[in-house]
């Protein structure tokens, strides 16, 4: 449900000015030595909405994609991890960036966004960042503990973002259940926080969400952190999740550090971009990871077993050498060709 007469976006998103704009959604090819697999002509990136970490973490993907693979990429603005799915499932993106946790839903196709149908015409390529549930409220407001969003009126980010299909459930593992939980542009919903018309945001992303550091620098709002029983609760609910913080130096004014929920970010691509090309783009961001997170304040890189564990998205073959150089795992249960 919406507030106001403000611009809802739909759930998978709008063309971006960025880059190229591709002309539609088949890809053209070429072939300059017919003993080499055949290699597109232009890729389309789906990114995110302006606030987000996608939307900055995407162009710099592509600006090293091209110079290591000669492919002219352009963006398509999307609501985020959900809807970057969708648009590789139809083919109107070739690559993308989505969490594990939405990822997971996808691929299992246990979640209404999927039609409870598996989407499986993706493929992981690498870690990205670390992302986390991100909730605000006015300092002046009723909100200071998770159970006071029981009732309440709350900004759940983009619709096709990782919080419009991740943050309900997220809160209905812990007890709590909002009596309005709208979606919307990151700008937007912070400003109807100020307005007094939402009690609370609950974003979900890189820590910290540039919109959520940019609402901060004005202040007056207050972050509300989790119980261990709540992140416990969540986390058996909910695959791809599992407890973090948001560190203290996270946002303007913060004092202490907040625990919550997180999950890792990763880029995807379609599941048949040829081998040799998703290996070359997988090496073009790995060669580059500190740089490409640079106009991210905060941001940590995603290590660690990344999609081990009770995340059953597969790697795509032309990946797996890549992440192997790099240090990165790519379980060999994980990798089809």
């Amino acid at each position: 449900m919406a507030l106001g007469a403000r611009a809802r976006r739909d759930f998978i998103g709008r063309r971006s000015a960025l880059g190229l704009i591709a002309g539609g959604a088949t890809i053209g090819v070429a072939r300059a030595n017919p003993a080499l697999p055949l290699m597109p002509a232009a890729l389309t990136m789906a990114t995110g909405e302006p606030g987000g970490g996608f939307a900055l973490f995407g162009p710099a993907w592509g600006m090293a994609a091209q110079k290591g693979t000669r492919i002219a990429v352009s963006y398509h603005a999307s609501g985020g991890s959900a809807a970057n799915i969708l648009l590789a499932e139809q083919n109107a993106a070739q690559l993308g960036m989505t969490t594990l946790a939405v990822a997971a839903q996808a691929w299992s196709g246990h979640a209404a966004w999927t039609g409870n149908v598996p989407l499986r015409g993706f493929r992981a390529l690498f870690p990205i960042f670390e992302t986390t549930l991100q909730i605000f409220a006015p300092l002046d407001g009723k909100v200071r503990h998770l159970g006071d969003l029981t009732g309440a009126r709350i900004g759940i980010g983009p619709a096709g973002g990782a919080g419009s299909v991740l943050i309900p459930a997220m809160l209905a593992a812990a007890g709590i259940s909002p009596r309005l939980a709208i979606t919307g542009l990151y700008a937007e919903q912070t400003d109807l926080l100020r307005e007094k018309r939402l009690d609370a945001c609950a974003f979900f992303g890189v820590t910290p969400l540039p919109a959520i550091r940019a609402a901060a620098k004005r202040g007056g709002f207050t972050m509300i952190g989790f119980t261990r029983a709540e992140q416990a609760a969540i986390g058996r609910i909910v695959p791809g999740l599992a407890a973090a913080v948001i560190p203290a130096t996270s946002l303007p004014d913060q004092s202490a550090p907040v625990a919550t929920i997180g999950s890792g970010a990763i880029a995807i691509c379609r599941a048949d971009l040829p081998d040799m090309l998703a290996g070359r783009l997988t090496d073009a961001a790995l060669a580059h990871r500190a740089a490409l997170i640079r106009d991210l304040p905060g941001a940590t890189l995603f290590h660690g077993s990344w999609i081990e564990g009770d995340i059953p998205v597969e790697i795509h073959p032309g990946a797996a050498a890549a992440l192997r150089r790099h240090g990165l795992a790519a379980p060999a249960r994980l990798i089809q060709s």
